[in-house]
């Protein structure tokens, strides 16, 4: 039997979930208080990749490759969230139904990226308390090499890739075989920003 269908199991998996997604929604974006604009009207965006320039996560991904990514036609993407720092986009199918999200944390990702592996360290210790297992053990998850210079892989919770000090967290909860996927992913996005 495996340990989702174990008395218990699944709950503790959720609460784990749960656990992880409130720490990372620390990571997401600056705390009160720390909006900044963006450029005034007529003046020149930073230099760099265009992607990096707008600070938008809508314009890293179109709709087809996303598409191909949740293998369901995608017909709209809206920036859901930003501030000078970071961004969220969320994609849609034709029904309006959510079926992928990227954030990208511009500026302060490592930091970001360190909370999050200080707060999963945290939750890996309550879950097996509490639980008698690691999350590794119910779900497969775990750091990715090769990819970016740190990356963190999960089919249920974000994933993470980090460059330099642009972090990108990816919901692939919704993306059929996402692990195949993920490198691909991680390295286009990636190339985006360097």
């Amino acid at each position: 039997m495996d340990h989702l269908h174990q008395p218990g199991r699944a709950s503790a998996a959720a609460s784990l979930c749960c656990l992880l997604a409130l720490a990372l929604a620390g990571c997401s974006g600056p705390s009160a208080g720390e909006s900044a604009a963006a450029p005034a009207p007529g003046e020149p965006p930073a230099a760099g990749p265009p992607a990096a320039r707008d600070r938008n996560a809508c314009h890293l991904l179109d709709h087809a490759e996303v598409s191909a990514l949740v293998e369901e036609k995608i017909a709209m993407r809206d920036q859901t969230e930003a501030e000078a720092t970071w961004s969220t986009c969320e994609w849609q199918t034709e029904e309006g139904r959510p079926a992928f999200y990227l954030t990208v944390t511009w500026e302060g990702g490592r930091e970001a990226w360190e909370v999050w592996r200080t707060a999963q360290g945290l939750g890996n210790e309550l879950f097996r308390a509490s639980e008698g297992v690691a999350p590794g053990e119910v779900i497969a998850q775990g750091p990715v090499p090769g990819l970016g210079d740190a990356a963190w892989f999960s089919p249920l919770l974000p994933s993470l890739v980090l460059t330099g000090d642009t972090l990108f967290e990816i919901n692939l909860s919704q993306t059929p075989r996402a692990a195949e996927k993920f490198p691909g992913l991680a390295r286009k996005l990636v190339a985006s920003v360097r």
